[in-house]
């Protein structure tokens, strides 16, 4: 099979997937004697956009074949840029200390594309709040069910955050990541919560009309 010419990744310049030149390409691959199989393609090329330069990785394993297309699922990488860069939320300066340390940690890991430790960042944002807001439970569940009692987060939201829970458990006692499509719904699960305890009470209190004194 001839090698590719041009791959289609994201630029982080022109902030969309573009065509590339591949002006240079490696391989990694796993033993074939290995139980387990995986690869790596390696790609250094030039969008043919903006002609700015990136380094892409697509990153398989055997489980990511798909019978239906007859295609490998790659899981794509780009550098310096990624299509799932993340800003952190203009309202940070607003949270407490640790949780806006943790918080805007967690973004560093997503943003380096480390979804492992952007996992285990999600579940410590989750325990950073319950500290500060004074939840006490032996374990994440028993805080999050608190978070509710309290009457700090609705019987839904504490449901949904059950769910957001369950990705951090995984990466923290199985070291096992999720996929981007799972951080980045997660992440705005902690966001929206971020932004019920912390945001929200004080764009409230600026909402005087027809309010009684």
């Amino acid at each position: 099979m001839a090698a590719k010419r041009t791959i289609r990744v994201f630029c982080g310049n022109c902030e969309g997937f573009k065509n590339h030149k591949v002006i240079a390409k490696r391989e990694v691959r796993s033993h074939e004697d290995d139980p387990y199989h995986w690869g790596e393609d390696h790609y250094f090329c030039q969008c043919a956009g903006c002609d700015t330069y990136c380094y892409a990785v697509a990153e398989y394993t055997e489980d990511d074949f798909d019978n239906y297309t007859g295609e490998m699922d790659y899981r794509w990488k780009t550098y310096p840029f990624s299509k799932n860069s993340r800003k952190p939320l203009d309202d940070v300066d607003d949270f407490p200390q640790k949780v806006k340390l943790i918080y805007q940690e967690t973004i560093g890991a997503l943003n380096a594309q480390l979804p492992v430790l952007t996992a285990i960042g999600l579940r410590a944002i989750i325990e950073a709040i319950c500290v500060e807001q004074g939840v006490a439970g032996r374990n994440l569940e028993k805080k999050i069910d608190g978070l509710a009692t309290s009457g700090v987060l609705s019987t839904a939201q504490a449901k949904i955050l059950h769910g957001h829970r369950f990705l951090g458990n995984i990466a923290v006692h199985e070291v096992v990541s999720a996929n981007p499509r799972e951080l980045i719904a997660a992440l705005e699960i902690a966001e929206a919560m971020l932004k019920t305890i912390y945001v929200l009470p004080s764009l409230s209190a600026q909402i005087k009309t027809g309010r009684k004194p």
